[in-house]
Parts: structure tokens; C-alpha cells; sequence
């Protein structure tokens, strides 16, 4: 039996830079949104689940105004190093 694992914390970063993405002041591109998320990512706590009770256990602990914070909190810090270093091909823009 196989076993999937999820790290949910990816799926509450997508979510709260859409929501905060127009007040990040940053470039929108493929490239710029995974370095972004990708930054906040690497300094967040990852969120592990393997199974749906343990998934919703684990969103419900993810609600505090705390985690919220710190996720907003990588995010901005993450737009700001991408938009003053931006890989993508700056000359088209």
C-alpha cells in the first residue's frame, strides 16, 4: 500500500500570495511567483500529512492569526529579493 505524502504548507503559501499578490508590488511572471514562494517556502516550517484526518487536523492548527502572519511575513521578504534580482529576461518587460 502506497502512501502519499503532502506538505500542506505549499498549498497555504499558493493561496496567500494570491490573496496578497497585489500588494507585494512584485512581477507576476511563472518565474518571479515560484521564486517568491519558493523563498518563503525554504524558511517556513513544512506541514506534513498522510492522511485526510491528519490534513484537517492540520489546516485547523494553520488558522491562527500567528501562522498567517509569518506566511505574509516570508512572502513580502521573498517578493522584495525578486523583484531587486529578478531571473527572468528583464530586457522584454
Amino acid at each position: 500500500m502506497s502512501v502519499l505524502v503532502k506538505n500542506l504548507m505549499e498549498d497555504m503559501v499558493e493561496r496567500k500570495f494570491r490573496q496578497i499578490v497585489p500588494q507585494l508590488n512584485c512581477c507576476t511572471c511563472d518565474i518571479c511567483k515560484t521564486d517568491i514562494m519558493c523563498y518563503a517556502l525554504n524558511r517556513l516550517k513544512p506541514k506534513y500529512v498522510a492522511t485526510s484526518q491528519g490534513e484537517l487536523l492540520s489546516r485547523i492548527d494553520s488558522l491562527s492569526s500567528t501562522f498567517e502572519i509569518a506566511i505574509m511575513t516570508e512572502l513580502t521578504a521573498g517578493a522584495e529579493i525578486v523583484r531587486k534580482n529578478p531571473r527572468h529576461n528583464t530586457s522584454t518587460e
